[in-house]
């Protein structure tokens, strides 16, 4: 239901429908309370319930805070993982340029395969919330056996064959980080915290 709501609306959207329906929940309560329970609108705990709901809104403001810079540590890391692997790819293809024709052709086909997999199947299924590593298994496969089918010869080809290697390593690395952080969420201590709080 979450990721339905963060995939289909704004994040103002969000905020209108949250902040609305929470500040109307809040009246609703506060009207059905001074209706079962008459007495308390006199005020005569005022002070008190006061304090602890000034109390209680310190303690969830710092436990928000401390979600916030979680989940903006997580989405800065992640988009740090999607430029590294990025660039790694096109460093491939720079180095791939150096090959024959043909050689050159089928790693450049490869590393197009790769990326139109990640950009249209995977990224959907981690925007749903299920990262897959099969999503693009057979392209990764593919861009390892257009470099190992390349034999290189002198000194200037075997340079920018290790250089393509090393980068196409680096590539799978990212790949594998990519996914692990789709799988990673808040952590449970402030998931406990954060709802725990908020009722």
């Amino acid at each position: 239901m979450i990721l339905w709501l963060l995939n289909h609306l704004s994040t103002f959207v969000i905020a209108v429908l949250l902040v609305g329906g929470l500040t109307a929940l809040a009246v609703a309560g506060s009207l059905a309370a001074r209706r079962r329970f008459p007495h308390l609108a006199q005020g005569d705990h005022n002070e008190m319930v006061g304090v602890a709901l000034g109390m209680f809104g310190a303690i969830y403001g710092i436990i928000l805070a401390f979600v916030v810079v979680t989940l903006w540590t997580q989405l800065e890391n992640t988009q740090n993982i999607v430029a590294a692997e990025a660039t790694d790819l096109a460093l491939v293809v720079r180095s791939a340029d150096a090959f024959p024709p043909a050689d050159r052709a089928k790693v450049h086909e490869a590393v197009s395969a790769y990326a139109h997999a990640v950009v249209e199947v995977q990224w959907p299924l981690m925007r749903e919330g299920r990262p897959s590593y099969e999503a693009t298994g057979a392209q990764t496969h593919a861009l390892y056996e257009a470099l190992q089918a390349y034999e290189p010869k002198g000194v200037r080809a075997e340079t920018f064959y290790a250089e393509a290697v090393t980068r196409l390593n680096d590539v799978a690395a990212q790949r594998r980080a990519r996914i692990t952080m789709a799988e990673t969420s808040l952590p449970v201590l402030l998931q406990v915290l954060v709802y725990g709080a908020r009722s």
